[in-house]
């Protein structure tokens, strides 16, 4: 796995468990659609960032922050 790809993946993780961590905090209903909605809007809205500055959205790096943030989803559940 290419660098950049992997600190996204560790960045969607760290992103998830906090938000996950957070909610539980607050005992917020639905904690699992917070939780996911964090890591997608930090994965898009990082990307979008990146077109702005940039003029390129990498939608393979927002897959990974992703894919990283479904363990803070699935965590959520329990």
């Amino acid at each position: 796995m290419e660098k950049d790809k992997e600190m996204h993946f560790w960045a969607g993780v760290s992103i998830s468990i906090f938000a996950l961590i957070l909610f539980k905090a607050v005992e917020v209903p639905n904690c699992w659609l917070w939780v996911l909605t964090s890591v997608v809007t930090a994965a898009v809205g990082k990307e979008l960032k990146d077109l702005l500055d940039y003029g390129e959205f990498d939608y393979r790096d927002a897959i990974y922050t992703f894919a990283g943030g479904m363990i803070g989803f699935i965590l959520s559940f329990f």
